[in-house]
């Protein structure tokens, strides 16, 4: 039976608390080698991926990131007990070629649909101290930390709506602390000709 990959990537959303289980390591391999192989500027392969999943460091990386600056604090952002279990951070060279961005975009959307696939759920995380995460963790000479990519068993649900005519793209949270994303209607923003 074919997979239906319209349907995965409607359920590919961004989750923020996540069941403190850990990934299986095979798992988060396949998730990183998604991206490796997949396409890339002039194929220079010049994005590296560090894969974090030991929970010691898992827990030393979280003061590093910024959590949904949409949302208050309180319900953006994990409580200890729903964290990420693992991360993965990109990295590109220091003198990165210019299409190096589009890389990185595609590489996050293969890591996050093939996670969504094993039900794990990620978040992108682009607001990163990136001197503290480099001290924690040793980042290979010539690179950056460009972004990070938190992943973990979903603790909420996170469900597409249809934007209302207020013009307001804002997601939002309900009473049971499940997110909302609302989104602008085909019509809206596809053009046929």
């Amino acid at each position: 039976m074919k997979p239906d990959l319209h349907k995965l990537y409607i359920g590919c959303r961004s989750y923020r608390r996540f069941r403190q289980e850990s990934v299986p390591q095979e798992v988060l391999q396949e998730i990183a080698d998604t991206a490796r192989m997949r396409s890339c500027a002039l194929n220079r392969q010049a994005l590296r991926y560090l894969v974090i999943s030991s929970p010691d460091m898992v827990k030393k990386l979280h003061p590093c990131f910024r959590w949904a600056a949409k949302l208050p604090k309180e319900i953006g952002t994990p409580t200890e007990a729903q964290r990420p279990t693992a991360y993965i951070v990109l990295l590109k060279p220091e003198k990165a070629h210019a299409f190096a961005d589009i890389d990185a975009g595609i590489a996050l959307d293969a890591m996050a649909i093939t996670a969504w696939s094993h039900g794990v759920g990620s978040c992108i995380l682009g607001s990163v101290n990136r001197k503290i995460l480099s001290e924690a963790v040793k980042i290979p000479a010539g690179f950056d930390v460009q972004i990070v990519l938190a992943l973990g068993y979903p603790d909420h649900k996170s469900t597409i709506v249809e934007a209302g005519t207020d013009d307001s793209l804002s997601y939002y949270v309900d009473e049971h602390r499940d997110y909302y994303v609302p989104k602008k209607s085909a019509a809206e923003t596809i053009t046929y000709l």
